[in-house]
Formats: C-alpha cells, sequence, structure tokens
C-alpha cells in the first residue's frame, strides 16, 4: 500500500495509530525462496549471502514459532546490520508487531536489541539525529535501561537542533522514568502533561 489514513497520536517511539500500522506487512518484501527480505528483493544488500548462510538466519527463517513479520523484520535487521540505524528500525518494527499481539516480554526483547544497535550510532548533529536520540529514549525506557535513559536525556536536552516538541517528549520522559513506567504512551500525552517553551524559546517547534 503507498498510502494510508491515520487517525490518533503516534507512540513516543514513533509507532503509528492502528490504521498506519495496519500496513506493516507491506513494509518489506520477503522471498519465498531463498527468505532473503528487503524494502526490495531486486536490491541486494552487500553481504547478504553470507548473513544467509548463518545459522541465526536459518533459525530465524525455519522457526515455527515466531510471528512470520517478526521473522521477516528481525531478518531484515540481519541481513543490514552494518548499518546499525536501519537494523535498530527493523527490530523496534518488529517490536511494534508485539506490542499489538500483547507480547510485552518479547517486545522489550527486541526493543533491547534494537538498543544495542543505537547506542553506539554518531548521530548527526542535526533536528533528525535528535529526533532518533528521542526515538532511542523511549527504546531505553521501554526495555526497563531506566538509567540510560535518564542519561540520555540529559545529554540530549542542551542538544542545539532539540524543538519544543521533542524537548517536551524528553521531560515527559523524564517523568515516566522517574515512576519506572515501562508502559506505551503517546506524543499526544507528552504534549497534555508537559507545557511548551513558550514564544520567548529561541529554538521554536518546527515539527
Amino acid at each position: 500500500m503507498g498510502s494510508t489514513s491515520t487517525f490518533g497520536s503516534y507512540d513516543l517511539d514513533l509507532r503509528a495509530p492502528r490504521l498506519a500500522r495496519y500496513t506493516m506487512d507491506s513494509w518489506l518484501q520477503d522471498c519465498p525462496e531463498c527468505g532473503y527480505v528487503n524494502d526490495s528483493v531486486e536490491v541486494l544488500v552487500p553481504g547478504a549471502a553470507e548473513v544467509m548462510r548463518s545459522a541465526e538466519f536459518a533459525a530465524l527463517r525455519h522457526d515455527a514459532v515466531t510471528p512470520k513479520l517478526v521473522s521477516a523484520f528481525k531478518r531484515h535487521a540481519l541481513i543490514v546490520s552494518a548499518d546499525p540505524v536501519e537494523a535498530g528500525w527493523a527490530l523496534l518494527h518488529a517490536a511494534w508487531v508485539y506490542d499489538d499481539l500483547k507480547q510485552p516480554e518479547r517486545a522489550c526483547e527486541c526493543r533491547q536489541e534494537c538498543a544495542d544497535f543505537w547506542v553506539g550510532v554518531d548521530w548527526p548533529a542535526d533536528e533528525q539525529g535528535a529526533r532518533n536520540q528521542a526515538v532511542l529514549v523511549d527504546v531505553l525506557r521501554r526495555a526497563r535501561c531506566f538509567d540510560e535513559a535518564s542519561a540520555l536525556i540529559e545529554r540530549l536536552l542542551p542538544h542545539p537542533a532539540i524543538t519544543d516538541g521533542i524537548d517536551r517528549a524528553l521531560r515527559f520522559q523524564t517523568q515516566l522514568i522517574s515512576r519506572r513506567d515501562a508502559e506505551c504512551h503517546t506524543c499526544e500525552e507528552a504534549f497534555e502533561a508537559v507545557a511548551g517553551r513558550g514564544p520567548s524559546s529561541t529554538r521554536g517547534d518546527r515539527r
């Protein structure tokens, strides 16, 4: 599907509302013959053949317990593991599938794997880099890595590219972390719970 309707607020990790999430099975192409997974199976990721010969890849492909869509996202993460940002997103998408299946422990495991990829990334010093790190804060919090999430917030708040929206999300995350809350929360909740920086701010929200 090339487009979809979206009603409701995104989660703090940018998980879309339900209608958009229902298209997740079209985000990747999964070859039924060899198990290769990519945005397009016609585009070969360098080193993919070696990854696909690995025991870890084979185990995922033939695992009858793991949901098919989770398997696709996790195999994609293995294939693109040389790109930690893309691999992390694939694992976070797998977590979203488990969220919808009401399997929080499995979702937590996927978020921990996502964090393993993202924690060491040298993020660009622009708004997108700040936004991705704000998503990482939520990944860490929901993986119950509260101290790591709190430390990242402290490093992020002075970031020159932080918008008002990201600032409010981070300060809301601080409230959640203080309560050891690892549940799902939305951007709308953050905006309702935390006041903006006001018109005097020199860094207005550019979302």
